[in-house]
């Protein structure tokens, strides 16, 4: 699933490429389904202009000129994708939005091939909900390591799922969850009621430099090779992974352990992430 670098690099790259474009048509595809219907999603975003593109957690939002909001969140394999119009065909195309500004047409699809993506039409009301579902991201210049202490020690849970869960922490995904911990040297199990504000510091110190190396690399693309930008070019950050998909530790050569929290794989070294936890209550 896209993650904050990624849909920050799609939101960035719109907001440079098609703000203040006018939507003069859209196609929605037989059997998909937006919100709240199709025919409302088209009568009041037709013939609106783009005046600006936001990321807000995880999901993409295009503010037209209307107090209306388009949402799209790309979940597993969604991808937003700019064409002109010699390009003709993208697979799994769900939604087609035709731009025009002055003379000049462009094409913005909404491809899936799972269809667990969405998109929606939301109000001004409907957006500030939306903003209310999350918790602050790590780029969030308000997040303090105290305000990321209180935040980690409110939910008695481990590290890594509280990391996951976008009411407390949005943004982050599996792999840049699994990388902040092994930068921090963390063990991903560890209970929050272990943690101390020197943790929820380098948690935090860890999360931006991440973060901000995978936007300057335009995001990680995976083995699926689902991630595209909006040009169709796939990101490069997966070659700087620090423990994610790793067989060996970088910094030690130890053999990296997988196991699953929350659901989802994790990578860490067992050598420079100790689980401090074992042996507490024996």
């Amino acid at each position: 699933m896209p993650e904050l670098p990624e849909v920050h690099t799609i939101s960035s790259d719109l907001n440079n490429n098609i703000k203040g474009y006018q939507i003069i048509n859209i196609g929605i595809a037989e059997n998909y389904s937006v919100y709240p219907n199709n025919a409302v999603f088209k009568s009041e975003a037709i013939g609106k202009y783009i005046d600006e593109i936001e990321r807000v957690a995880k999901n993409i939002i295009v503010k037209l000129d209307s107090d209306t909001f388009i949402g799209i969140h790309l979940a597993m394999t969604g991808r937003i994708l700019l064409r002109d119009e010699e390009h003709t065909n993208d697979r799994w195309t769900k939604i087609i939005f035709k731009l025009k500004k002055n003379s000049e047409i462009k094409y913005l699809r909404f491809t899936d091939m799972r269809m667990f993506g969405k998109a929606a039409l939301y109000t001004q009301e409907e957006i500030q909900k939306l903003k209310s579902r999350y918790g602050p991201d790590v780029l969030d210049t308000t997040l303090t390591p105290d305000k990321l202490y209180e935040i980690l020690k409110s939910k008695r849970t481990s590290v890594k799922n509280i990391l996951l869960d976008q009411e407390y922490i949005s943004g982050l995904g599996n792999i840049y969850a699994t990388d902040t911990l092994f930068l921090s040297k963390i063990h991903p199990e560890t209970p929050t009621s272990l943690l101390t504000l020197q943790d929820a510091e380098n948690i935090l110190e860890s999360a931006r430099e991440i973060v901000n190396e995978s936007i300057v690399d335009r995001g990680s693309t995976l083995p699926d090779r689902m991630y595209v930008d909006i040009f169709g070019n796939e990101g490069s950050h997966q070659e700087h992974f620090k423990i994610y998909l790793r067989n060996f530790c970088p910094k030690c050569g130890s053999k990296v352990e997988y196991i699953k929290v929350a659901g989802r794989g994790t990578y860490f070294c067992p050598d420079c992430q100790k689980d401090t936890s074992k042996g507490l209550f024996e």
